[in-house]
């Protein structure tokens, strides 16, 4: 009897110790599609708000790379094609992350608010598979369309348009294998790495 209450103390023990610090995941936290891949961390954040009965349209978009130390990560953030970095911070919480920069990028105080008085939270989407995550990238093209294989595009099919987020799942010789899942149901294929800005790790 005492054995085996111990053993359940010790086992609750266990699992309250594994709650308190969460475990960083790859996958889609509101704006943010995030992939971890050992200690790397890669992200996008894509938002676009506004352009109602012709009012004016924001966006708030930014690619983030860093490594983890625990559940949380030193980053590095920017806009594709301009050389400026901010810095922040990304933690991981029981119900997703929270982002910290040191100062906002261009659009985003008019879209979400600031990242940078407090920890800008972001909620993951619940039991989100999210396996083999590689990175991400924004796509840059006007048009990228997907293909079956890597080679010329088809006619027709299914396309992205510019900043639209895509997981990585595998690089080929100027090749992507690229996952979209923020449409009706999620698209796989291959798309021209010159059409995408990606804050995978190299």
């Amino acid at each position: 009897m005492r054995c085996g209450f111990a053993a359940g103390l010790a086992l609750l023990a266990l699992c309250g110790g594994a709650a308190a610090e969460p475990r960083p995941r790859s996958g889609v936290y509101d704006s943010l599609t995030l992939a971890v891949e050992g200690e790397a961390v890669s992200g996008v954040f894509a938002e676009e708000r506004g352009g109602v009965d012709g009012g004016p349209s924001f966006s708030c978009i930014f690619l983030l790379r860093g490594r983890l130390a625990g559940p949380r990560a030193e980053v590095e953030t920017w806009f594709p094609g301009e050389p400026e970095r901010i810095r922040g911070s990304l933690a991981f919480t029981p119900e997703g992350a929270a982002l910290t920069l040191a100062e906002n990028h261009g659009g985003c105080l008019m879209t979400m608010g600031s990242m940078v008085d407090k920890p800008y939270t972001l909620l993951r989407e619940a039991d989100e598979p999210a396996e083999g995550w590689r990175g991400v990238a924004l796509v840059t093209a006007r048009r990228a369309r997907f293909r079956p294989e890597p080679g010329p595009a088809p006619a027709r099919g299914a396309y992205l348009v510019r900043h639209d987020p895509v997981v990585i799942l595998e690089r080929r010789d100027g090749w992507v294998r690229a996952l979209y899942r923020h449409g009706a149901k999620p698209v796989t294929g291959w798309l021209p790495e010159a059409d995408l800005a990606l804050a995978a790790t190299p």
